[in-house]
């Protein structure tokens, strides 16, 4: 997997989290936590050289 790809995931994943910790109100936390997992998983996958499919593209 691209170097940039993973540096990418990894900024998401940590602007993510700051914002979580960041907001004021429960629902919001709730939100941003939640794309920080989903960034995490991501990035896991990144790191291993899997390549997820990209909506809107199907792999053939």
């Amino acid at each position: 997997m691209p170097t940039d790809t993973i540096t990418y995931y990894r900024r998401r994943l940590d602007e993510s989290r700051h914002r979580a910790s960041e907001a004021s109100l429960p629902e919001v936390r709730r939100v941003h936590m939640e794309m920080a997992e989903r960034y995490s998983a991501i990035l896991r996958d990144a790191e291993r050289g899997v390549i997820r499919p990209v909506l809107g593209i199907v792999p053939r």
